[in-house]
């Protein structure tokens, strides 16, 4: 598809790595609310602006963007609450709602995370696309990412006009990145909840900008999961990517992520629960119906982030 592609979240590290797998296939335009890191530049011309700010209505109307890939969800470890939802979902309905049926986009990719499916005992393995998506009724922190998801999918089903496509990663991790479960696996020592050891999926970053570059260059629409090549315990990654598992007991898992908090050294409360219960998710759909294939295998992929240090 020519025209311009107008990226969210483009000052982060996964945005460089999907604007270069994008590169050659039109004019690149960056938005995020975050200035670019120093020493960095962006491959076209770039704004920083709230989702939710009329400036982002310039950067629609100058540039007439034809596909939209929409990177830009705050973590849960960037923002209060209150900034999170604004941004994300006030932000979400304002780019889909107004913008892109203003100014005629065309197709649009929205990077969801399998975190929505929430984290749960009962979780049986290889959780499709229709699942519900459960992950807000236990945490509230996670309400936003539920809400966006949400607000994407409405979009998807209600504007057929517009090619939709929203994809549900695993954790995605690899040397570029700075989200949580890199730094994790980055660190010399990890923790691992004791009595608790659940299956987990990566996914290189390379092989989600290859999910990315494929929905946008795909005609499909719809929901898909994306996962790697592989699943492994938390434990058995830990030790792949090359750092010390140290046991801690769930009963302080809580706690202690509050004196983290303290610290300013903040750990989203929700993840703890994706290292005490399984959530697997089944990604035939996206390799069946948009080709994608990982090309880094799991045990590669932890390597990768954990700088090829691993222990056995």
């Amino acid at each position: 598809m020519s025209g311009p592609i107008l990226v969210t979240g483009a000052a982060g590290p996964l945005a460089r790595i999907v604007c270069r797998r994008l590169a050659g296939q039109g004019e690149l335009v960056g938005v995020d609310v975050r200035p670019l890191p120093p020493g960095t530049s962006f491959p076209g011309a770039f704004y920083q602006a709230l989702y939710t700010q009329r400036k982002v209505d310039d950067v629609f109307r100058r540039h007439r963007p034809k596909v939209l890939v929409h990177l830009g969800r705050i973590r849960g470890a960037e923002g209060q609450f209150t900034q999170r939802y604004t941004q994300n979902v006030l932000g979400t309905l304002h780019l889909l709602n107004d913008l892109c049926l203003t100014y005629g986009v065309e197709r649009v990719v929205v990077l969801s995370t399998f975190h929505v499916y929430g984290a749960h005992q009962h979780n049986h393995i290889l959780i499709r696309e229709d699942e519900p998506l459960r992950a807000s009724q236990i945490f509230p922190e996670l309400a936003d990412a539920v809400e966006l998801d949400h607000a994407a999918t409405t979009f998807l089903w209600r504007h057929r006009k517009v090619e939709t496509i929203v994809l549900r990663p695993a954790n995605i991790i690899g040397p570029d990145l700075n989200n949580m479960p890199s730094r994790l696996l980055r660190a010399q020592a990890c923790p691992v909840l004791m009595g608790y050891d659940p299956m987990l999926q990566f996914v290189h970053e390379d092989d989600a900008a290859e999910a990315i570059g494929l929905a946008v260059e795909s005609k499909k629409w719809g929901v898909y999961n994306v996962a790697g090549e592989g699943v492994v315990s938390w434990s058995h990654a830990v030790r792949l990517a090359g750092a010390t598992p140290i046991p801690v007991p769930h009963v302080v898992a809580y706690p202690l992520v509050g004196m983290l908090a303290r610290w300013n050294m903040a750990f989203p409360k929700h993840l703890i629960d994706y290292f005490r219960y399984p959530t697997v998710i089944a990604d035939d759909l996206v390799r069946e119906e948009l080709g994608y294939r990982p090309r880094y295998t799991t045990v590669e992929a932890l390597s990768a982030v954990g700088g090829g240090r691993a222990r056995t």
